[in-house]
């Protein structure tokens, strides 16, 4: 099969030696997304010289900038998007899939970290694999940035991955929690490259997280803030309600659980849903009791009449045969909630928080609530309630003997 050119080498237009005319370089590049080849000229630096002899100088100079440039697979929408084309795991497809494999497979670093998200794929869950997967891409990002991509793997030392995590920690300002959990990632990355005796010392130790008060998880909605949107999505986004309903009284979770329930998991004669081993966030199947507020939704919505292989949030609004995008959900929430000038903490996630409060308000039983959730212990329902809604106590609230003379 012909290959693709990826770019036609720079070359100079010189309007024949006139230098009252304009002069530029001249390449093509193939734009990764639609795959055409693209016309670029650069001619600003050429117009500022005056005598034929310093034009061509620049020009030549400028010729070899950009072929070297090409050949490491940069595109002029680089500079625009600061794009990060990949060739392996670690790729953002549509690139990949217009350049195919552009760089050679020199064992280095981006190598060696598509190897080991291969190896998770095969191990893991799919949310855990993503997780390593943005993280590993986004450690690989930085070394580029910083030119030390393609240094050999016996460099890579505790000074590189300290100032990695300075930059997470003081240029992203990440959580603490987010932050640690990138030195996990990478601390079982240097690990497995440990094991295949591709390096001798691990360099991921002595890293000093500090500390955080900021809490950044999703924050539960103030009963006046969800009487705002709620209605607002119900009218404009009928979707979009469901999935934040299934959230609230089902505490469906809304990354792969919600996007991977299908119509036969809703069993309409016993008022649950299923949440298959497959789907689970710790692969434990579970049976969710329906509240009838949620099931009479549930029934408008006609669910009962789509076919029972459909994905529940399909494309177009409705069921449908395959799932909508990772993020879809997510950002159309962030455009009601910004629409309607509500704070930022509240997250996609804070229906769910919402809905475990109100049914720890509503007298509902610590195993009741632990059973709804999931979890597997009550002590993760214990630290998931301290978590989010602090320790709270009625007898407080209602009971606290006023001081003399009030």
């Amino acid at each position: 099969m012909r290959r693709k050119k990826l770019f036609r080498t720079p070359y100079l237009y010189d309007a024949g030696g006139d230098i009252s005319k304009s002069w530029w370089i001249e390449f093509g590049y193939r734009d990764p997304k639609d795959g055409k080849m693209k016309r670029k000229r650069y001619q600003e630096d050429l117009s500022l010289l005056k005598t034929k002899k310093a034009r061509y100088a620049k020009a030549e100079e400028l010729i070899r900038i950009y072929t070297a440039k090409l050949n490491k697979g940069w595109t002029p929408l680089d500079d625009i998007k600061n794009q990060v084309v990949y060739e392996d795991e670690l790729e953002y497809h549509e690139a990949a899939r217009v350049y195919g494999r552009k760089r050679k497979a020199n064992k280095n670093v981006r190598f060696y970290g598509s190897e080991y998200i291969l190896h998770v794929k095969k191990s893991k869950a799919k949310k855990t694999y993503e997780s390593y997967r943005g993280k590993i891409r986004e450690f690989i990002a930085w070394l580029e940035k910083n030119k030390l991509v393609d240094n050999d793997l016996s460099t890579f030392d505790n000074t590189i991955i300290i100032k990695f995590f300075d930059y997470l920690i003081e240029d992203r300002q990440l959580a603490r929690r987010t932050v640690e959990k990138y030195r996990i990632t990478l601390a079982k990355f240097f690990g497995y490259l440990e094991r295949r005796n591709v390096i001798m010392d691990h360099p991921v130790h002595d890293i000093d997280i500090p500390e955080t008060d900021e809490d950044f998880s999703a924050m539960p909605f103030l009963d006046d803030d969800m009487e705002r949107i709620l209605p607002v999505m119900r009218e404009q986004d009928p979707q979009l309600f469901l999935a934040a309903l299934l959230q609230y009284f089902c505490f469906v979770r809304p990354g792969n659980e919600l996007l991977n329930l299908q119509v036969k998991h809703i069993n309409f004669g016993a008022r649950t849903i299923l949440i298959p081993r497959s789907i689970a966030k710790k692969r434990k199947e579970r049976v969710i009791d329906i509240p009838t507020q949620l099931f009479e939704v549930l029934q408008q919505h006609g669910i009962h009449t789509f076919g029972k292989e459909l994905f529940l949030i399909g494309p177009f609004g409705r069921p449908g045969t395959r799932q909508i995008g990772t993020n879809t959900l997510r950002n159309r929430f962030n455009n009601f909630r910004d629409d309607l000038d509500l704070s930022k903490s509240y997250k996609w996630y804070s229906f769910k928080h919402t809905g475990a409060g109100k049914l720890l308000e509503s007298g509902a039983t610590i195993v009741e609530l632990m059973n709804q959730l999931g979890h597997t212990d009550i002590t993760s329902t214990y630290r998931y309630i301290k978590q989010h809604f602090g320790e709270r106590s009625a007898h407080v609230r209602e009971s606290f003997p006023s001081p003399k003379g009030f």
